[in-house]
């Protein structure tokens, strides 16, 4: 995409008619699949650091009507490399809710060698079920319906755009996103709290 076009879908977008922008944001992310999934290795990761990245830019270009980068789609790669490197460092975003609940489903059938540890890892993954579990329950059905969308690949995002209610895709993303933050805390709380009063 030219520098010209993009930057009057910007101007578009900072007016309040944000269409245009939608449809840029799908087609980057059309074309940087591949390499974020080559990157990361997994489709949760690539959505997440899409969204963490689509909010930094949106934040930047449109709230802060910061001069555009040259070569927009090679900008965008380098913010989703980034927020992936951080989010590798950084204990609350590399939380992958559709990787935790696999991980708890394949160790459902547990066998007794080794009694002790196996009694205190199943203890540990039954009281971190039970507090995704709750977390989940806690949640608006909006959000709710959005992380199903993390743990169901038949779900996709876009199509949840009209059936929620979100005017354009940003919103979609942001919603899900601020989403995916409070149940990531909550998790953390009521783990802590079942660790303390088990």
């Amino acid at each position: 995409m030219s520098d010209k076009k993009l930057k009057k879908i910007i101007e578009q977008a900072i007016q309040g008619n944000e269409l245009a922008f939608d449809h840029f944001l799908q087609d980057v992310f059309k074309k940087l699949k591949p390499q974020l999934l080559s990157l990361t290795n997994s489709e949760a990761e690539v959505q997440d650091v899409f969204i963490v990245s689509m909010q930094k830019f949106w934040e930047r270009f449109i709230v802060n009507q910061e001069q555009l980068p040259k070569n927009s789609t090679a900008y965008i790669y380098i913010m989703c490399k980034n927020a992936w490197l951080i989010s590798k460092r950084n204990l609350w975003n590399s939380f992958t809710l559709k990787d935790d609940l696999n991980q708890l489903k394949d160790k459902e059938e547990v066998t007794y060698e080794n009694t002790q540890d196996t009694i205190k890892d199943l203890e540990q993954e039954w009281l971190q079920k039970r507090a995704l579990s709750e977390a989940l329950e806690s949640l608006s059905p909006k959000c709710k319906t959005l992380m199903e969308s993390e743990i169901d690949p038949e779900i996709k995002l876009k199509d949840l755009q009209q059936r929620l209610g979100f005017q354009n895709y940003q919103a979609l993303v942001q919603a899900k996103y601020n989403c995916k933050k409070r149940l990531i805390k909550k998790v953390y709380e009521i783990f802590d709290q079942l660790i303390t009063y088990k």
